[in-house]
């Protein structure tokens, strides 16, 4: 999903400005993590050349992807050339509709692939219009958890900005999650970017929903409040990646949603993380 437009310089500074993002430190950490991917970035390339685009991801130097879907091809056919490339598979994404209509397939799927985590990574607009509807998606996202955990995974939640848009009442829909599901079947992958679009500090929010946020998506954001390349933006990301490994975050992904050139992009992102103090930076 694109970056909203308008936005100016002076209107994402004052929203840094109003998160703090430079503060406080963050103590040492001693997690290792594997560089991730999630293919959304490289979608349009996967779907013309699969083997060939996987085969790019591992050598700039990725070890873990998490899917966006399949790009035409199957589960079986996304594990095979994972395993021939020496990438995991740690998480896939699917919709909403898929797992409230099919979850036997999408656990089918998960399994071939040796995933761990379920994502479901967006709510169309039709369901989710007022507070009530929340609460009908939190009721689902519910019921879905439970099945996933009782086969041995875990489903998780990815946000975008709507999510922390309060309603009139005040309550915002992503403080309806946290109260409304229960926390050990409904996890959260947050997107550092989007929270942040929606002014909200990635790094507290990391703090405040420790054990319930195992997965993260990490873009950051330009000058005009775009989406750019992790370490290219405003974002504080060492402080970012260090909170997410010291609250017990599993796996994190980098993605730019519209790269222009996906394959340099996700290589100046993994040259950036590369580039961290040794006790933040990917194995």
């Amino acid at each position: 999903m694109a970056a909203t437009p308008g936005m100016t310089r002076r209107s994402v500074v004052s929203i840094l400005a109003g998160l703090g993002l430079a503060d406080e430190g963050v103590a040492q950490v001693s997690a290792s993590w594997h560089p991730g991917l999630q293919l959304y970035t490289v979608r349009d390339l996967l779907s013309a050349d699969l083997n060939g685009t996987l085969k790019r991801v591992a050598e700039i130097g990725y070890r873990e992807i998490e899917l966006p879907g399949f790009a035409d091809a199957t589960a079986h056919v996304f594990e095979e050339r994972s395993k021939h490339y020496k990438l995991s598979v740690p998480s896939i994404h699917a919709s909403y509709d898929r797992l409230r209509g099919n979850l036997e397939a999408v656990l089918e799927e998960a399994r071939a692939l040796g995933a761990a985590f379920l994502v479901c990574p967006w709510i169309d607009r039709d369901d989710r219009r007022t507070a009530d509807d929340w609460k009908g998606v939190c009721q689902t996202l519910n019921k879905m958890g439970k099945a996933v955990r009782s086969h041995g995974l875990t489903l998780a939640y990815h946000n975008h900005d709507f999510e922390f848009v309060p309603f009139a009442a005040g309550a915002a829909p992503f403080d309806l999650m946290m109260r409304e599901t229960d926390p050990g079947d409904v996890k959260v992958e947050l997107d550092v970017y989007w929270a942040a679009k929606a002014g909200v500090d990635p790094v507290r929010c990391l703090k405040e929903n420790e054990g319930r946020i195992v997965l993260v998506h990490l873009k950051d954001m330009a000058a005009d409040g775009s989406i750019t390349e992790v370490g290219a933006g405003v974002l504080a990301v060492e402080r970012i990646v260090r909170t997410a490994l010291s609250v017990g975050v599993k796996h994190l992904f980098v993605e730019q949603d519209d790269p222009a050139d996906p394959l340099r992009s996700i290589g100046t992102s993994l040259r950036f993380l590369k580039g961290l103090p040794p006790d933040v930076r990917p194995g």
